[in-house]
């Protein structure tokens, strides 16, 4: 099978599906190709709300990202029965989270990004392929002639032809599939001499945990606890001679200082609690009564024993599969063995949320992915050009020439 459209968009998270937009507002025919079966990537089948500078209701955001906002926000106060102080609040925050101005569910952001694509789908500037994802690359010089995707519901294969390929996918799946030259993981001094770069050579296995995010409703009373998951004695025993504690408990690394951080689940004093941290449904906002959902992203199912871009697709399996069951771990700790203020032990209320995911199990439909492969760069800007320590007696970063108009359009 073969299809060409003028720019072919590999990824459709939330920057795919922003290029697709904006591709398909100056007129140009768009294929979006999606591994997975929602739109939104993070902020969807990842199940992570974002994290948010704190000016954003203000500036440093783009239209369509408003857009985006104000849909999301209209969608809840017209589709579910919110109290009116919530429904006249311009600013909602569904899940009142304090990481986050604009906490929600992901089937909710997944419906809201399927209407901003559908009036575009319907003027036949825009064809999404979900379930598709990238197999092979045909090059012409250093140019993407096409991409070849496969359908993973019947393993048949198509051959887009674009004028442009964007790679939006979150690891940049197409960089080994096209022979781009790229890296991954830490680089070292020995290669860009920033001072806080990895002493020694590179190390493409050094990447930032991925995180295989749950979503946990408050259900007082009940008894939820999941069944006991298979790897639960060797990370109730684990812990990195790097961290506070054990991985399954409550102390943690600080993100800022490192120093031992110790949230409590929940808190009656206004203090920033783990329950409160991502939420993405909170019961006040409602007129019946409606348990609070939270979104379990939290240090404490960070995997980081084995890496999850460059190895074997065997080796990427693998890592998958155990950053799904230390989550599991981590719920069935929550539930059974967790320390609680008043001397006992779990809280067998928490119950997972699989239809706010849109999953069977109550775990986000894939994994949270922080880092991927990066292009290597002709020029990359480098702590040395704008790091305060790296540059002592200077009161700015580094300076660089504006390129001129004939250099920008080659």
């Amino acid at each position: 099978m073969e299809l060409a459209c003028e720019v072919l968009i590999v990824g459709g998270g939330c920057g795919g599906v922003a290029a697709a937009l904006a591709a398909s507002d100056l007129g140009r025919q768009v294929v979006l190709t999606e591994a997975g079966s929602w739109l939104g990537g993070q902020l969807t089948t990842q199940a992570v709300p974002p994290d948010e500078h704190p000016w954003v209701e203000r500036t440093g955001t783009t239209a369509r990202y408003r857009q985006l906002r104000e849909a999301l926000r209209a969608r809840y106060k017209r589709t579910r029965r919110l109290t009116e102080s919530a429904k006249q609040d311009p600013l909602l925050n569904p899940g009142a989270a304090w990481v986050s101005n604009l906490s929600a569910e992901p089937v909710v952001f997944r419906d809201v990004l399927d209407d901003l694509v559908r009036p575009t789908q319907a003027r036949g500037l825009l064809r999404c392929l979900m379930r598709h994802r990238p197999v092979d690359a045909a090059m012409n010089g250093d140019q993407i002639a096409a991409v070849t995707v496969q359908d993973s519901h019947t393993s048949e294969n198509m051959t887009i032809t674009a004028s442009y390929v964007l790679d939006a996918t979150d690891e940049g799946d197409l960089l080994p599939l096209t022979g781009c030259e790229s890296i991954i993981g830490a680089e070292s001094v020995e290669t860009t001499g920033e001072p806080h770069a990895l002493d020694g050579p590179p190390d493409p296995s050094d990447q930032q945990a991925i995180t295989w995010c749950a979503a946990l409703e408050w259900r007082p009373g009940e008894d939820q606890i999941i069944e006991r998951p298979e790897a639960y004695e060797f990370w109730r025993r684990y812990r990195a001679e790097f961290w506070p504690g054990p991985q399954l408990g409550w102390v943690t690394q600080g993100p800022e200082t490192g120093r031992p951080l110790r949230r409590p689940l929940f808190s009656d004093s206004g203090d920033q609690d783990l329950w409160t941290f991502r939420r993405i449904r909170y019961g006040g906002h409602y007129v019946d009564a409606v348990s609070d959902v939270t979104l379990v992203n939290w240090p404490q199912v960070d995997y980081w024993l084995t890496p999850l871009v460059g190895g074997t697709e065997a080796e990427r399996r693998v890592t998958l599969a155990r950053a799904r069951q230390l989550s599991l771990c981590f719920v069935y700790w929550l539930q059974t063995d967790a320390p609680r203020p008043d001397g006992g032990l779990g809280y067998p209320e928490l119950r997972l949320c699989p239809e706010v995911l849109g999953t069977p199990d109550g775990l986000a439909a894939t994994a949270y992915v922080r880092e991927g492969r990066r292009i290597a760069a002709e020029f990359t800007v480098l702590e040395t050009h704008v790091g305060v320590e790296a540059r002592p007696g200077a009161d700015r970063a580094a300076a660089f020439p504006t390129p001129s108009a004939s250099a920008v359009t080659g």
